[in-house]
């Protein structure tokens, strides 16, 4: 009994635990002061010696138990190591995620780690059996704090493979781990096996942290799930776990329930702070509740709530901004920052962005720049984000100065644009094809040291696209490498494209194979660049190949806008079977065709002067279920004008307007012309009359068909009144104009009044100053030629020919047969030598021909020089002869003149 009694007291002395200590050191104090007492009799001893003396005594004892301990527990560490190495089972039991274990407890922790033997094994080499457990879940919390979760799980299972308890302490350490990192289902994995080991609950923080996680992934359902479950794991919900419930609701921009919770926060007697009252602001934020946000705030401050007032912060001021901003309420939203600067509270720089960025967006940009100003001036710094806010406006506005300006601004006010800002500015370079500005922005981002970024480089290339550029746009994927950015096939597609627009098939193909050899795929975008290039030079065999290439072997779908390329393409060159068979490939494949696809048929169509073709398409158009618009209809107008029908016209315009499709400048352009080919001045100033009460400004081409129609009906004076008014209304007569009135004298046989407005023409004593083209010289030689006054005719064909305007065949011919009327038959010859000179066709029969000249020289008795001019007309190639034309020539040519014009308005429309 006594020999027991001594062995506990000696535990109870040389124990590692806290116990132990405070019985060590009692007994040591006792024992020093008794021996100091019966000392202090004979000798005396300072105080402080006596101190000192029971400190080192402490000391000395404690460090031998602390030895002692550490062998122990070395000795335990070896003991594990020979059962783990004698114990094949347990190896193949942890491969297989469980372990056997005479401890219920062992086996329910081992039972939530993961089956992965790999990854057990190097656990057993990284953390060694020699580790003791308390250093080893040291490590694992070390490793958690850094984001290293692989690395403390692995501890984790180590431990677990022991058959240790590692503690609730080492759980939460992992599911705060896995919270804070997104991954949900292991946080839950790691709490479901904390709460099955019965080692004692989770904290609040690692409820609050995995509450918080869902909030984060918008799962309002499952944070609300662990905020009821909280009491069941026997964890007090609080404040921050409210808060986390209420941010969930705010993310998913549920105002309705994350008001829920604030009240059933206030119920179960939590207290609301400023983060609950700010979680549910941002929710009313991000549904644009600018009224609801308002009330809040409000309540914070009147202070109306059980827990009294409660001051909001810039967050909450900035919530309610944002609100008031979406809401399209700047005015509410500018009072809310002049209320914080009352209170007190300095607003931040997401104060002003959320205004500058609203402000931006509807488009008032010098507002939005006064607010930068005004953030500089209340020493707010602004930051890159806020002059992006307006530099993507003005990127969209295509308003390059202004961009500019700002950016110079942000430099001179020291805030370091980024990466998006540049590509901001490259944009608005590319979008104007200016390559120069492009590569100065990529200098500047080198010497700023912002590295550029593929978008950077995809931007850039639009430019280059842009102007046709293939040398610049070579140098610029270069450039990419040399920034070690691999160029991928978005790259190489822009150079493909530019190969397209300088119709350069042998380059696309050589980008093509490049492309391949540099480990990219083409895309649909590839093939259809390639599709575009062959059927820009008109190789539409080559074209359909790479079609087919396309989808037969690579096995993209060729989309609505490749088939649209190529039916262009075949349209433009008049092969309408080609074009209709595409176009019916499209209709067999359910492929939507779009409207400028039926209209490039159409106009195919109306070019040739096909109504009935032209109506097909439109009919087909119409049941493939594509609306037809304002070209479709424009182009049928067009081809009733081509072939000079009014009616047929007229009443396109009218079905037009019963489907509510209002006509363009085309369309009346197109209107009158087809009036000015069937001679209808009064129906021609009718149309014009309604382009105008539409608002529509006429253009040049419709003052030119206008005066045509005048023209064609014989009213000189009325197509002389039509051209004096044009500059008038604001628009500018051009040659075609001029040479319309001159012909129109010419066909009434008044050759003074042509010559009038030629000399007008030449003075610039005109409604405007043009220089008289071809047909206002053929126009006043022929009309004087057609009176008989060879000597006036010849003297405006030789003006011309000083001039250096190129005078048609029927003008000389006109001079010939004039002198040869005059009987001037030397000055006749002259001017046929003249025209084989110019290498112009001299006809062989009719007025001012070879034959009619050298008949006249035979009826003078001068056979032999009869015999030479026939000789001269043998010599001249037969390919350069044709029969007269007659003086009427001329009139083709104005028709043919403005024809061409308003169509080639139409194919620009």
């Amino acid at each position: 009994m006594a020999s027991a009694f001594m062995n506990s007291c000696a535990d109870l002395l040389t124990s590692t635990g806290n116990v132990g200590s405070v019985v060590r050191t009692g007994v040591l104090a006792a024992s020093a002061s008794g021996i100091f007492s019966v000392v202090g009799m004979r000798l005396p001893v300072p105080a402080a010696f006596e101190e000192l003396t029971v400190v080192a005594l402490l000391l000395l004892i404690e460090l031998c138990v602390a030895s002692r301990r550490r062998a122990s527990q070395a000795q335990a560490c070896k003991g594990g190591k020979r059962a783990l190495s004698t114990s094949p089972k347990l190896d193949a039991a942890c491969c297989r995620g469980a372990v056997t274990s005479s401890h219920s407890k062992v086996t329910e922790n081992v039972a939530v780690r993961s089956a992965n033997c790999s990854r057990a094994n190097s656990v057993t080499a990284t953390a060694s059996p020699s580790i003791p457990e308390c250093s080893l879940a040291a490590k694992l919390q070390s490793a958690a704090k850094i984001g290293d979760i692989s690395a403390a799980e692995a501890m984790m299972e180590t431990l677990l493979t022991r058959g240790s308890h590692p503690g609730v302490v080492s759980y939460g350490v992992l599911i705060s781990a896995h919270a804070k990192a997104g991954n949900i289902l292991a946080a839950e994995r790691w709490l479901a096996a904390l709460t099955e080991s019965s080692l004692g609950s989770p904290n609040a923080i690692c409820m609050n942290m995995l509450i918080s996680a869902c909030a984060k992934q918008h799962d309002v359902e499952r944070a609300e799930g662990w905020l009821e479950k909280m009491p069941l794991l026997g964890v007090e919900k609080d404040v921050m776990s409210f808060n986390a419930v209420i941010d969930a609701c705010a993310r998913a921009g549920n105002i309705d329930r994350a008001e829920g919770w604030l009240k059933k926060m206030r119920g179960e007697g939590v207290a609301p702070n400023v983060v609950s009252y700010s979680c549910v602001l941002n929710a009313c934020a991000k549904a644009g509740d600018a009224t609801r946000a308002e009330g809040w705030v409000q309540a914070m401050i009147d202070g109306g709530s059980s827990e009294g007032i409660v001051e909001p912060n810039a967050i909450c001021y900035n919530a309610v901004i944002h609100a008031c901003c979406k809401a399209d309420h700047i005015d509410r939203a500018v009072q809310w920052i002049a209320e914080m600067t009352k209170k007190g509270i300095q607003p931040t720089v997401n104060s002003y962005s959320t205004i500058i960025d609203k402000l931006a967006k509807k488009g008032d940009l010098e507002g939005a720049e006064r607010w930068l100003t005004r953030m500089a001036d209340v020493h707010v710094e602004a930051d890159v984000v806020s002059y992006n806010m307006i530099l993507s406006q003005y990127v969209k506005s295509n308003d390059a100065e202004k961009a500019c300006k700002l950016f110079e601004q942000m430099l001179e006010r020291r805030v370091a644009p980024n990466v998006v800002c540049f590509n901001l500015m490259i944009n608005i370079h590319a979008r104007r094809g200016d390559t120069k500005s492009i590569w100065q922005r990529l200098r500047e981002m080198r010497r700023l040291g912002v590295s550029a970024d593929k978008v950077s480089f995809a931007t850039a290339m639009k430019g280059f696209v842009k102007n046709a550029d293939l040398p610049g746009a070579e140098r610029l994927v270069n450039e990419m490498r040399a920034r070690d950015l691999q160029p991928d096939t978005f790259m190489f597609n822009g150079l493909l494209v530019t190969c397209a627009r300088l119709k350069d098939v042998a380059s696309a193909e050589e980008c093509l194979r490049r492309l391949v050899k540099e480990g990219s795929e083409p895309d649909a975008g590839s093939y259809s660049a390639m599709v575009d290039v062959c059927a820009q030079v008109g190789d539409i065999q080559r074209a359909e190949r790479w079609l087919q290439k396309m989808q037969d072997e690579e096995g993209f779908q060729v989309s609505a806008n490749t088939y649209c390329i190529l039916v262009q393409a075949v349209a433009k060159l008049g092969d309408m079977a080609c074009a209709e068979r595409l176009l019916t490939t499209m209709e067999s494949a359910s492929i939507d065709a779009s409207s400028s696809t039926y209209n490039a048929l159409i106009s195919a169509c109306a070019k040739r002067g096909d109504v009935e073709r032209a109506e097909l398409w439109l009919t087909r158009m119409a049941v493939a279920g594509t609306p037809a618009d304002v070209a479709s209809y424009s182009a049928m107008v067009h081809a009733c004008a081509k072939a000079s029908d009014l009616q047929r016209a007229e009443r396109w315009i009218e079905t037009m307007e019963a489907n509510s499709i209002e006509a363009n400048v085309v369309t009346f352009n197109s209107i009158i012309n087809a009036c000015a080919r069937c001679g209808e001045a009064a129906r021609a100033e009718y149309w014009l009359e309604r382009m105008l009460s539409k608002g529509i400004a006429p253009c040049v081409l419709t003052f030119n068909s206008l005066i045509n129609a005048c023209a064609k009906a014989g009213d000189v004076a009325r197509a002389e009144r039509w051209l004096a008014s044009m500059p008038e209304r604001g628009v500018q007569p051009d040659d075609v104009s001029y040479s319309t009135v001159i012909h129109a004298c010419s066909m009434k046989h008044d050759p003074q009044r042509a010559e009038g407005w030629l000399e007008k023409m030449r003075s610039g004593s005109g409604p405007a100053v043009v220089q008289p083209n071809t047909f206002c010289y053929n126009s006043v030689v022929q009309a004087w030629a057609r009176a008989g006054d060879a000597r006036r005719a010849s003297k405006w064909l030789t003006e011309a020919l000083r001039a250096d305007v190129a005078c048609s065949a029927p003008s000389f011919s006109a001079v010939v047969a004039a002198y040869m009327k005059a009987k001037n038959l030397p000055e006749a010859e002259r001017w046929v030598h003249q025209m084989i000179e110019a290498k112009l066709p001299v006809p062989r029969m009719g007025w001012g021909s070879f034959e009619s000249l050298a008949a006249a020289w035979e009826q003078q008795g001068e056979p032999a020089h009869a015999a030479a001019l026939r000789t001269l007309a043998s010599e001249v190639s037969s390919s350069t002869q044709t029969t007269s034309a007659g003086l009427a020539g001329n009139e083709a040519e104005v028709a043919v003149a403005v024809a061409a014009t308003v169509m080639a308005a139409s194919h620009e429309v």
